[in-house]
């Protein structure tokens, strides 16, 4: 996963922030957390079910 998608997934979910906070923690808009988030549930749902190829 790209690291920016990581990033905010991880700020998101596991550590519990708010769109806001990470948006301020990061020097990025709000809507561009939200979209990082959206962005990173497609990539993991497709890595999931086996569309995107892992490389090394």
């Amino acid at each position: 996963m790209p690291s920016g998608y990581r990033t905010i997934f991880n700020l998101y979910h596991i550590e519990g922030y708010n769109h806001q906070e990470i948006a301020d923690m990061l020097s990025i808009t709000e809507s561009t957390s939200k979209t990082q988030l959206m962005k990173s549930k497609v990539f993991a749902k497709k890595l999931l079910t086996n569309e995107i190829e892992m490389t090394k």
